[in-house]
Order: structure tokens, then C-alpha cells, then sequence
């Protein structure tokens, strides 16, 4: 499963452009929607690449076989491929996914000649759908993932192939490279740039096509990584997947660039020994990658094949600074804790944002227990993460470890000037048994209602037994949850998103502080 849906699902902040730029995309988009624009893609290519990139990144056969059999699986949603390429029912997200064509890998990876003849039908019937400019198959950051792709796997699909099929390759590759060439700049975000700029330069070294704006490019290439990547060696959208894949894209890079005999850019050896660390930082027992907000399954091999290939060593560190993450291990798993106050995206579409404070996510043997946990906050004024948009406040953590096991301690306190607010967090994992407990202590000046969530890895059954919860594992490893506050719901969340979610619910006294204590412990 690709982790390019993250792409526009984190708020990340947007760079700055001028009048000018802005007029002139403005202008580009104009000219994108007329009809002629297609005619202005027409030019002469070669129908051979100069130079053939190796792909590295694994696939999965069984969803290789699912794409043969007619049924892709994009993250937690699917599609027919009698519906391909524009189904009304998937977002947005899952279409960025299709379009990419990262799902090549997966009948790479089934291996046998259907599988060819699967990826050249697909991408003929692709081609034959987005003649003319369409707006999100033809946005740059796909356009640049897409050529990236069909360029990578080159030997896969088309080594084989016959001069039909060929001709009608080359000329699209031909075409949306002029495309990306003019608007590569106008991706909406700093890491869709760099996923646009990729794939252009792949364009430009294997294609042989406008070569003179290599250098220029490779300058902006530069400044993009060095603006991204964080003191820590964090990418600025503060998302572990985005972690992972922008590094995977810079040794991709790394290696076309080596291939092609020309000098790196200074940021790029530079951030890929900083981000190989913080990729180990963010790994669960399960072996893949923490979200920090919609739950996507990375797999352990790719986490693994970016570790190799980044060539840097050592163990993981305990702490991301700048990025705003801590880790803490034990013999009851593993806790990844959100340190710094943001409004990251809830685990699906019809659930409330919470207050974005400590939110953290807990595996243990070899499985994903707790896929999102964090604390919703309302009053007769509204959701506290409304009020968090223009709230300013002061924040400590403490991560400790010791023989007995391994604690971390956060207090935020906010100064709002309509809504005042106090959380305190501690996570304990226990050393000599399965035993995670957290205590909790909240308070605000207005009279509220709280609720902590915790939602649960799909593969996990919550059920509810008197003051009891109890989850199961599929190893048949049992879990039993235990709370001071008695009001504890479960639910299902919606069907985008086949997890369980348990909520414990209490009312805050204005100017009184509330203590809720509970605990995870091996039955």
C-alpha cells in the first residue's frame, strides 16, 4: 500500500509566493482547462530511455493478484476495474493512489508475463482516459509520482513490449513531461514539490528531454530539502509516513543522480543521514510505520529496504526535538507520544478533532494495539480544538527510563483568552509485566464534557464485560482495561475505517480538576 494518500491528508504549511507567481498560476490554470492546451503537449520524443533507473521497492503479490483478478486496494477503500479511472465513491486520497500507478509494484511483484500484460493494458487504458488535462490526474505532484514510476519500472512492463505499445508510452511520457516542466511549482505543498520535482528530474535524465534546466532545477531541488527537513532530521509536515517516503525519494534520487554521472545536491546526503534515524524512532513491534492520524498499513518490507538503502546505522533514537515526538520501550511494547499541540486529522472523516495534545499510539508483540489515542474537550462554547486555532499555551515532557520500566510525563496549560485549560498526561510501561497505565488530569475554567479515545488497530476485538473492557489480540493474547471513570463506551468507526474505538466520558466542574486513571494489563 502506498503512503502517497498522506500527501494532502497533513496540514502542512503552505510556502509563500508572490503576487506575481500567483497571477501567473492562476494564468496556467486558465490555460490548462482550454481545450487547446493538449495540442501544446504535441512535440517530437525519443521512443528509448537514455538511461534506466533501478527500483528497489517491494510489492505485494497478493494485491498483484487482486489488480489481475480486477479489484485495486487503496488503503482501506477499493475500486472495480470496470470503474477505473474516476469512481465517485473513493476520495480523493484513494484516486491521488490510482493515479500514481504505485501499485506497478504489486504486479511486479506477482511476477509472471499476466501481470505485464495487466500493466500495459492499464496504462494504455489510462492513457487513452486522460487525453486532455483532468484536474487531479494531471496535478504536478502526481504527474511527477506517476512518470517516476512508469520510468522505474521500465524493464518490467515494457522492455517486452510490442512497438504499438511503445509508441503510445513514449508519446505520453513525452507529453505530461512538457506538462510538469511549466508547473511543478504550482503543487500545493512543500512535500508534493518535491514529489513533483522528482519526477521531472527523472524525465529529464532518462527521457533526454530539456537537459539545459537540469542544473537549474537541481538548485531548487537543493533549497526544497534543505527548507524541509527539520534540525532533527524531521520532515516539517510532522508525519512519520511522510518520514519515510520523502527519504525514500531522496535515495531514489541519490541513486538516478550517481547513475547519471552527476554531482549531488549538498542536502541530499546530508538530510538521508539525519531522516534514516527518526524512520527508526517511528517503528512500531509490527514493524510498520506510525500515522499519527488515519491508520495506513506500510509494509515491514519497504520500512526495511529504506533502512538498508539510507546505509546509516545505529539504533533508534528516544526523541524528535523539532519534529515534537517521544519513544518509550518495555516489556509491555512500545509508546510513540505527540509532544507538541496540533490539530492533526482524526481517524476517519465522522469523528471530532480532538484537542491535538499528546496524543499517542501503543503496540506490543509484534501487533498494533492503539492506532490513535488523544482527548476530545467541549463546552457551551464548542470543541476545544476550535479554540486551540488561537490558543497559546506552555508545555513540558519528561521521558524517563529505569530499571522498573519507562515513564513520560506532559503538562500544557493554554492561554486562551475566552478558555482556559489544564492536561497532564503520564504513560507507564512496565518492565517485568504486561502492564500500560496512563493517568490523566484535566481541568478548565468553563464548565465541560471530556472524553478520551482510544481507537484500536482493526485486527483488535474490544468487547465490554461489567466494568471491564477486554481486547483480543489475534496471537489470542488478551488485554483487559480497566478506568477510576465508569462511563466507557464502545464504538464502530465508519466503514472507511473497520476499527473500534472506546471512549471514556466524564464531566469537568469549572475551576476543578479531574483525575481519570487507567490501565492496560495482560489477562
Amino acid at each position: 500500500m502506498s503512503a502517497y494518500l498522506h500527501l494532502q491528508q497533513w496540514p502542512v504549511e503552505r510556502e509563500r509566493s508572490s503576487v506575481f507567481q500567483s497571477v501567473n498560476r492562476k494564468i496556467r490554470l486558465v490555460w490548462q482547462k482550454n481545450p487547446l492546451y493538449s495540442l501544446s503537449l504535441r512535440g517530437k520524443g525519443t521512443q528509448n530511455l537514455k538511461l534506466i533507473p533501478s527500483d528497489s521497492w517491494p510489492g505485494s503479490i497478493s494485491e498483484g493478484r487482486q489488480i489481475i483478478e480486477g479489484k485495486f486496494v487503496l488503503g482501506s477503500e477499493s475500486t472495480l476495474i470496470q470503474h477505473l479511472w474516476y469512481p465517485k465513491h473513493l476520495s480523493n486520497s484513494a484516486l491521488a493512489e490510482l493515479h500514481s500507478f504505485e501499485w506497478l509494484r504489486n504486479l511486479r511483484a506477482h511476477g509472471e508475463n499476466i501481470a505485464r500484460r495487466s500493466a500495459r493494458q492499464l496504462i494504455l487504458n489510462w492513457i487513452d482516459r486522460n487525453q486532455s488535462w483532468q484536474t487531479l490526474a494531471w496535478r504536478p505532484d502526481i504527474v511527477g509520482n506517476r512518470l517516476s514510476n512508469w520510468i522505474g519500472l521500465y524493464d518490467f512492463f515494457c522492455a517486452s513490449a510490442d512497438d504499438t505499445f511503445r509508441y503510445q508510452f513514449f508519446k505520453s511520457l513525452h507529453r505530461q513531461a512538457r506538462h510538469l516542466s511549466r508547473c511543478w511549482m504550482d503543487a500545493p505543498s512543500p512535500a508534493q514539490k518535491l514529489y513533483a520535482l522528482h519526477g521531472l528530474i527523472y524525465a529529464i535524465i532518462c527521457l533526454n528531454h530539456e537537459q539545459h534546466r537540469l542544473p537549474g532545477l537541481l538548485k531548487h531541488l537543493d533549497k526544497l530539502v534543505t527548507h524541509q527537513i527539520l534540525p532533527d532530521g524531521g520532515h516539517c509536515s510532522r508525519s512519520p509516513i511522510l518520514q519515510l517516503m520523502v527519504l525514500r525519494l531522496l535515495i531514489d534520487l541519490k541513486a538516478l543522480l550517481r547513475q547519471a554521472g552527476l554531482s549531488l545536491p549538498p542536502s541530499i546526503p546530508k538530510a538521508i543521514q539525519t531522516m534514516a534515524p527518526l524512520v527508526r524512532l517511528f517503528r512500531h513491534t509490527d514493524g510498520g510505520m506510525a500515522c499519527f492520524g488515519p491508520y495506513q498499513k506500510i509494509s515491514p518490507n519497504l520500512v526495511d529496504m529504506v533502512l538498508t538503502l539510507s546505509d546509516v546505522r545505529g539504533r533508534p533514537p528516544q526523541q524528535a526535538n523539532e519534529m515534537g515526538y517521544e519513544r518509550a520501550t518495555a516489556k509491555s511494547g512500545l509508546i510513540l507520544f505527540n509532544k507538541t499541540p496540533t490539530l492533526l486529522r482524526s481517524p476517519c472523516n465522522n469523528i471530532e478533532e480532538g484537542t491535538g495534545i499528546f496524543n499517542f499510539e501503543w503496540s506490543s508483540s509484534k501487533h498494533r494495539i492503539i492506532t490513535y489515542a488523544d482527548l476530545i474537550l467541549q463546552s457551551e462554547r464548542g470543541l476545544y480544538a476550535q479554540a486551540l486555532k488561537s490558543a497559546h499555551g506552555h508545555l513540558q515532557v519528561h521521558n524517563k527510563a529505569h530499571i522498573e520500566g519507562a515513564l513520560i510525563e506532559g503538562e500544557y496549560q493554554s492561554h486562551h483568552p475566552n478558555w482556559n485549560f489544564t492536561q497532564t498526561r503520564t504513560l507507564y510501561l512496565n518492565n517485568k509485566e504486561l502492564d500500560f497505565r496512563g493517568e490523566e488530569v484535566v481541568s478548565s475554567h468553563l464548565p465541560a464534557m471530556f472524553a478520551l479515545r482510544f481507537v484500536f488497530h482493526p485486527e483488535m476485538r474490544v468487547t465490554h464485560h461489567g466494568k471491564k473492557i477486554y481486547v483480543d489480540m489475534p496471537n489470542a493474547q488478551r488485554w483487559v482495561f480497566v478506568s477510576n471513570c465508569g462511563d466507557m463506551h464502545i464504538e464502530q468507526l465508519d466503514t472507511s475505517y473497520p476499527a473500534q474505538m472506546l471512549l471514556v466520558m466524564g464531566q469537568l466542574t469549572a475551576n476543578k480538576s479531574r483525575k481519570i486513571c487507567w490501565a492496560f494489563r495482560g489477562d
